[in-house]
């Protein structure tokens, strides 16, 4: 394996625009960087382009879809440490108070549907459910869909999307929370998700905003491997639409960035895109690539990249009180005592008080 040349390597492949179908040579470099996950492509270079004619971002070469399987299968979540169903819930209590009271305000009374989550790791989202409905997950982890199945309670079938054999029109919503940025050929994945959902069926969609990029620890933290597709609002409502739905609500989350955090540099989140659609017609993959297609500016995302590095490379030089250790545990502490206070989780500031400690001993050497 040859990791100076992802395009001339067997596990990638050059692909043309999963939106408008515009070939490579139309594809504009945005950064380079590597596969920093632990596993088969590890250290293998990655490509981030822009697609000059609609503004959609993504990985060109991408890993093949065997390579992404065999990845997500056997090396995404491994040697993960278990964990409890009720610290895996309290961990992802933010989806129960952020995003289930926006999405239940824009759909009927969710009582007796078939909801199916898709990449629905331990199914932590499921469980905040009424439990009247019937809820499914897919997950192509083995060792997280037996998880779910045998420590968690949620009835989850392990196996790739496409390949999930469920009847046409089975489900009255459909799920994926950071998951479409997951997919090899997101128009496949979004027609398969019509194919399964009634007409007249929802589907719900979380991913990172592109538009509101939050570096956080450096770009190797945000384009990675994963994440073989960046959205907008506009390229995402794209792909819906053209995959035969419409818009019934969308949202943009700003990137959050708090006065405690400002003491941690990176210790931030991006922004968010919420979107919920609504299925209008049964469509097969040939129509929907055939659909017109919309988006943006590929210059705007090129603006906003650069913009975030400028901003997070001002935040990353306030790193230097990791090395005056009075005053970052001092700060950190003060940090702490507030989110006590407010009754917030204190796990983020414990964690960066351990970062503190091995930076003063390294600092000390």
């Amino acid at each position: 394996m040859n990791p100076t040349s992802a395009s001339a390597d067997p596990l990638f492949q050059p692909i043309a625009c999963a939106n408008c179908n515009s070939p490579p040579e139309q594809h504009r470099l945005l950064l380079q960087t590597r596969v920093t996950h632990r596993g088969h492509l590890h250290g293998l270079p990655l490509r981030v382009v822009v697609c000059h004619q609609c503004g959609l971002t993504f990985l060109n070469p991408q890993p093949t879809p065997a390579a992404l399987q065999r990845f997500y299968e056997r090396e995404y979540y491994a040697g993960a440490k278990p964990i409890s169903a009720e610290a895996r819930m309290k961990e992802k209590d933010w989806q129960r108070t952020i995003l289930l009271p926006w999405l239940l305000a824009h759909l009927p009374p969710v009582k007796n549907w078939s909801i199916l989550d898709i990449g629905c790791g331990y199914g932590e989202w499921l469980r905040h459910f009424d439990r009247s409905n019937r809820l499914l997950g897919i997950e192509q982890s083995e060792s997280a869909a037996r998880a779910a199945n045998e420590r968690f309670g949620v009835d989850v079938r392990q196996c790739d999307f496409l390949a999930n054999g469920y009847a046409a029109g089975h489900f009255d919503l459909v799920t994926g929370l950071a998951i479409i940025e997951h997919f090899s050929d997101p128009l496949a994945a979004l027609v398969e998700v019509n194919r399964i959902t009634r007409t007249g069926g929802f589907v719900y969609l979380q991913t990172p905003d592109l538009h509101a990029l939050v570096l956080r620890k450096g770009v190797p933290r945000y384009f990675k491997l994963v994440h073989t597709y960046y959205y907008s609002l506009a390229t995402l409502v794209s792909l819906l639409r053209k995959a035969g739905f419409e818009m019934v609500a969308t949202r943009r989350r700003p990137a959050v960035l708090t006065t405690s955090d400002a003491l941690r540099p990176g210790n931030f989140w991006a922004g968010e895109l919420d979107v919920l659609a609504r299925k209008t017609t049964d469509i097969s993959l040939s129509a929907a690539r055939a659909n017109p297609a919309t988006g943006d500016a590929p210059e705007e995302t090129a603006a906003r990249l650069l913009a975030a590095q400028a901003r997070d490379e001002r935040y990353a030089r306030l790193t230097a009180l990791y090395l005056v250790p009075v005053l970052g545990r001092l700060a950190n502490h003060c940090v702490r005592i507030g989110f006590k206070l407010m009754g917030r989780s204190t796990k983020r500031t414990d964690f960066h008080t351990a970062q503190l400690e091995v930076l003063a001993k390294e600092a000390g050497k």
